[in-house]
C-alpha cells in the first residue's frame, strides 16, 4: 500500500495519507495540494520528487 508525507518533501506539513493504488494515492496528494497549500497545478518536476518519496 503505498504511503506519502509532506514532510518526506521538507515541508512543515504533518499531512499523510496511503490508498490501494498508486493512482488513488496521487489524486489524494493533488487534492492536498490544492486545498491545503493552494496549487492549482502540481509541477510535474514535483510530481517526480513526490513519486520518489513514497514508500510502498
Amino acid at each position: 500500500m503505498p504511503k506519502f508525507a509532506c514532510k518526506d518533501l521538507g515541508m512543515e506539513c504533518g499531512w499523510e495519507a496511503e490508498a490501494d493504488t498508486m493512482d488513488e494515492l496521487m489524486q489524494k496528494i493533488a487534492d492536498h495540494a490544492k486545498h491545503d497549500h493552494g496549487m492549482e497545478e502540481i509541477p510535474p518536476e514535483l510530481v517526480e520528487q513526490v513519486k520518489k518519496v513514497i514508500k510502498d
